[in-house]
């Protein structure tokens, strides 16, 4: 029988891969592509994260895609505070949602190595600290996402956000419904890709809570530019962190390339 998995497996890793290097698919990325975000705090810039399209793989005999993510503080912060995150999420290849995320984490004096299994049918997710053992069931009222999985499963169903859009977020130790609200089409400025003229994006924006927003590329790769994520602070304050592209790498069997990118 396992035999037949491999089997199964490997033919539709071959499927997978040539729909993904092909150019009629009508996908905005293939494997490689790569996307790089300074990190800045109220308009200091503090890091970096990264998000790779990284390789296919095989999770529990289902054929998935491996996203990598990276959140690092800059040097001089570093001696603060040191932010050092990455991410391995598996998404299943025929829909891109998550069934898997290995988090990897160092925040401050804090870190850990914690594990998260996503029952997406049936509605729970199992955290595993693997430095401690400790094991802790969380359950999701709606399809779980992370926020590297999440900008995928958007660049192929952008329609689906078209209104209000329901989704569990999957937080450090817990999972939270939220809501995002399509605010329609706007212009904002992305100095690394034009200097001089506004680029046409299309904005989500958290509905309640701390109001989360995400201005995607209005073209066909539909890349998140720009992120802003309110952080609260102790008395009431708050602090804007905003996520901008500063570099963007096609994978290699990428075809169609907007002309606006190809100097990054």
């Amino acid at each position: 029988m396992r035999i037949y998995y491999k089997i199964l497996f490997f033919l539709l890793w071959c499927f997978g891969a040539q729909q993904l290097q092909a150019e009629d698919t009508g996908l905005p990325f293939s494997l490689g592509e790569k996307m790089k975000y300074s990190i800045y705090a109220a308009k200091w810039k503090v890091g970096y994260q990264t998000i790779e399209l990284h390789s296919v793989k095989e999770w529990n005999e289902t054929p998935v895609y491996l996203l990598k993510g990276l959140s690092r503080s800059s040097p001089l912060l570093s001696i603060f505070y040191r932010l050092n995150d990455q991410w391995d999420i598996y998404m299943r290849m025929d829909s891109f949602i998550p069934l898997r995320v290995e988090k990897d984490w160092q925040e401050g004096k804090d870190e850990g190595y914690y594990v998260y299994d996503i029952d997406q049918q049936g509605k729970t997710v199992t955290l595993r600290n693997m430095k401690s053992g400790k094991n802790k069931i969380m359950n999701a009222k709606n399809t779980v996402f992370d926020l590297f999985s999440l900008v995928y499963y958007y660049r192929l169903n952008y329609t689906a956000f078209d209104e209000i859009y329901a989704f569990d977020f999957l937080e450090s130790r817990g999972v939270k419904t939220v809501y995002f609200q399509n605010e329609g089409s706007m212009e904002v400025r992305i100095p690394q890709i034009a200097v001089n003229h506004m680029l046409k994006v299309r904005k989500l924006k958290q509905i309640g809570d701390v109001g989360i927003e995400i201005y995607i590329s209005d073209d066909s790769l539909r890349i998140p530019l720009k992120i802003l994520a309110p952080s609260k602070l102790p008395k009431n304050k708050v602090i804007d962190i905003e996520f901008i592209l500063d570099e963007y790498y096609p994978g290699p069997d990428q075809k169609v390339l907007p002309s606006v990118y190809k100097f990054l």
